[in-house]
Order: structure tokens, then sequence, then C-alpha cells
């Protein structure tokens, strides 16, 4: 598959699953204010995993656009995601850090679940850096691309199918 194309159905795949969010919100009773703080975390998940493909596949576009040297533009691709992915990962980790001890699992979720998803979303950014110093090809930029939609996925479901609890 072309980069374009692959960027281009992914950049449709970012907008769709963004959109999700409206119908995780319409399954719940309540106003999304009255979620509880895990419960709106995992909604802030599920956006910015679907948002922050959407603007990587974009600026490999534009890129793509503007340039002929495929290497130079997978570097720069791989640079611009790792400067947006390791502010993400650090957000993840404060949040989840900052949880009082049995609020995740209150939501119906875990620590360890949490754990492996940070410890995915480092590799995915020691991938980046890995492109950017050495490897300039496309497949790394698109694989953060796609691990960060199925995350998207992962949180949507997770919204929809973990049991209701109050607020805490």
């Amino acid at each position: 598959m072309e980069p374009t194309a692959a960027l281009g159905a992914s950049a449709q795949i970012a907008v769709a699953i963004a959109g999700f969010a409206g119908v995780v919100a319409a399954f719940r009773n309540d106003s999304v204010h009255d979620w509880g703080p895990v419960e709106r975390f995992w909604l802030r998940l599920l956006l910015i995993n679907s948002i922050l493909p959407l603007a990587l596949c974009m600026i490999g576009l534009f890129l793509l656009s503007v340039s002929d040297d495929m290497p130079s533009t997978w570097r720069w691709c791989s640079g611009i995601s790792t400067l947006l992915l390791i502010p993400y990962a650090a957000m993840i980790v404060r949040t989840v850090a900052g949880f009082a001890p049995g609020q995740l699992e209150a939501a119906g979720g875990n620590r360890f679940t949490s754990y492996v998803l940070i410890i995915l979303l480092t590799i995915v950014c020691l991938l980046q850096v890995w492109n950017l110093a050495t490897l300039a090809a496309f497949w790394p930029f698109f694989g953060a691309i796609v691990a960060q939609l199925l995350g998207a996925m992962y949180q949507f479901v997770r919204l929809v199918l973990s049991p209701r609890r109050p607020a805490t």
C-alpha cells in the first residue's frame, strides 16, 4: 500500500473513531461532567488516540506533498511524532499514578492493563526515535498511527462495556 493511501485511510478511521466519543456519551445516562475521574480520563484517551493519529496523518500527507525525499520525510514525521507522543505518555503516567488505590478497579479497570499500555506507548516512542536516527522508513511512523488507533478502539470498547458505577 502506498503511504498516501495508508495515511488517507488512517485519517478517515481517526475521524470516525473521534465521532464514536459521541456514541460513548450517548450510551451513558448522565452527563460527562458527572462521570468519575477514571472514566473521564478514558474518554480523554479515546479522543487523543483519535485526534493525534489524524494530526500525524495530515502532517505526513503535507510533508509528502512538499518533498520528494522519502527518507527525509519519514525522519521528519517520526521526529514530530516523538515530540507529540512523549508529553502524551508523560500525561498518562502522571494521571494513572495519581489515581487513589482502588480507583481504577472501581471503574472497571486495573493498573496492570494501564502499565502494559504505557509500556507499548514507550516502545512506539522508541521506534520513532530509531526511525528518526537511523532507519528513515515509512512503516515505523505508520506503526505509531496504527498503535494509537488501536488504543482508541480499546478505549471505546472499555468505556462502552465497563460497568457503570457512581462517580468517586
